[in-house]
């Protein structure tokens, strides 16, 4: 009996010697292949990653089927396929990892979080925003939990957060992000010269741009700029978009020179860098057009917006947003200087306003701009129920997107004030140019020209009701702003 008991016991030690092996054979070719994996993944040959991960998806599938070793490979097959923009792979994997790491901890780790921001980042470029906003927030709020989490992983949910809300019209909300995103990226050393710092530069200069910020923006774009032509080269797309940004807020300073010489500058890399005889793209031709316009070189900047819808009308890429730009740029020339016709602004602008509608929204703010400049056409075409419509449409949007005090805020404003006042609403005209004349002088210099037309068009409010002693005092004091900045 003895003897049968020790054969037995040496057949169960040996079995469970052979166990042993055989789990840590397995254990040793599974590390080896997540780890050659890992470096496909790191040297961003994410179709060797996907090779890889897919050769031992299965056997991790029968082996680790609950354990970290199973998500930590369909996180990273998902994100693999989400950078090679293969969407429709990329979503389910990473559900089931987001899953699976929920299940396998009661605090959330950053592995969660990564995963989290991974799957945000489908839903952004799939334009699904209210559920990319959502993982994104989600991500944020875990990557600031755990203090494994990096800079550049808290620097990414900031950044990407900032996006969405600029996307859907909200830049208020956008500005403190994209602050704190500059501040995390800055935070962690190894960001210090990565391109998703200068991206986050880039972002900051853009909003600061549109909220009229001109100097702010300057700094952020020489900031992007640096990182961009030593990390990407100088004739990068980033590098070239923060160029022609910088050109605008130099425009914005009136600093004309300057924004033409760097518009030049892009305009020589595109055509050195596409087909022999090619021309500058659209958006440099805009902006040529925008300079040409500011110079007073009308017959220029008409020629040069053409060319730019001929450019975008010909390209093979969709350009919808871009095209509407340029659109509303042709149509405020036609409108605003009398050497044109002004009858053909509208088509324009009509054109413009069913782009951003369709592509954006109706309550983006980019179709609010357009809905602003069909109000100001109205006024000079004396339709002015339409354009008070209009303007306060455009107002709804704006206030939400800019915040009460946006300088479009004040624009819009402005028109609907003028528009009230020539149909005889002289109340609720005064209230509407007060408004904009007060958040003009709390936000631009106080010889500004823009405070200098509130005032003019408030006192010709006055003079209407037979209030001289009311629009006399703001006519001299538009009058010394009109002689100050003839001066400059």
């Amino acid at each position: 009996m003895r003897r049968w008991f020790l054969l037995a016991l040496l057949v169960v030690v040996g079995m469970w010697g052979s166990w042993i092996m055989l789990q840590r054979h397995r254990e040793a070719v599974w590390s080896e292949s997540f780890g050659r994996a890992s470096a496909a993944f790191s040297r961003h040959d994410y179709a060797g990653a996907e090779r890889i991960l897919l050769s031992i998806l299965t056997d991790t599938e029968r082996w680790y089927p609950h354990g970290h070793r199973l998500a930590n490979v369909l996180g990273m097959l998902g994100t693999s396929y989400r950078a090679d923009r293969n969407y429709e792979q990329a979503e389910p994997i990473l559900k089931r990892a987001l899953q699976l790491y929920e299940s396998l901890s009661q605090a959330p780790s950053v592995e969660l979080g990564r995963v989290e921001l991974n799957l945000a980042q489908v839903y952004r470029d799939k334009n699904r925003l209210p559920e990319a906003e959502q993982h994104f927030s989600q991500a944020l709020a875990i990557l600031d939990k755990d203090p494994g989490a990096t800079g550049y992983d808290r620097g990414g949910a900031l950044l990407n957060l900032g996006f969405v809300c600029v996307e859907q019209g909200r830049y208020t909300e956008a500005e403190p992000l994209f602050v704190r995103a500059v501040a995390a990226y800055e935070g962690y050393p190894p960001a210090s010269m990565h391109p998703d710092l200068a991206n986050a530069f880039f972002q900051l200069a853009e909003l600061y741009r549109l909220e009229g910020k001109f100097s702010e923006a300057e700094a952020q774009y020489l900031k992007a700029l640096a990182i961009q032509e030593k990390v990407l080269g100088s004739q990068s797309q980033p590098a070239m978009d923060s160029l022609e940004g910088l050109a605008m807020a130099y425009q914005g300073q009136g600093k004309t020179s300057e924004a033409k010489q760097l518009l030049a500058r892009v305009g020589q890399i595109n055509q050195n860098i596409s087909a022999p005889g090619g021309s500058a793209n659209g958006g440099t031709l805009v902006d040529l057009g925008s300079v040409a316009e500011s110079q007073g070189k009308y017959t220029e900047a008409e020629s040069l917006y053409k060319q730019a819808i001929s450019a975008y009308e010909k390209s093979p890429g969709p350009y919808p947003a871009a095209i509407a730009v340029v659109l509303g740029s042709l149509g405020r020339l036609y409108r605003d200087q009398e050497q044109f016709n002004l009858a053909q602004a509208e088509p324009l602008f009509r054109r413009a306003l069913a782009i951003r509608e369709k592509s954006l929204g109706p309550d983006h703010p980019d179709t609010a701009a357009t809905l602003s400049d069909l109000s100001l056409l109205y006024f000079y075409e004396r339709k002015f129920a339409e354009a008070e419509q209009l303007g306060k449409r455009a107002l709804g949007i704006d206030e939400k997107a800019h915040g009460p005090e946006g300088l479009q805020v004040a624009a819009d404003l402005n028109r609907i004030g003028i528009a009230q006042r020539d149909q005889q609403k002289f109340g609720q005209a005064e209230i509407a140019l007060k408004r904009a004349l007060a958040i003009r002088e709390k936000r631009l210099p106080s010889n500004h020209a823009g405070i200098a037309i509130v005032l003019e068009n408030l006192a010709s409010a006055y003079l209407c009701q037979g209030k001289q002693d009311k629009a006399i005092p703001l006519l001299a004091r538009a009058q010394r702003i009109r002689a100050h900045s003839s001066r400059d």
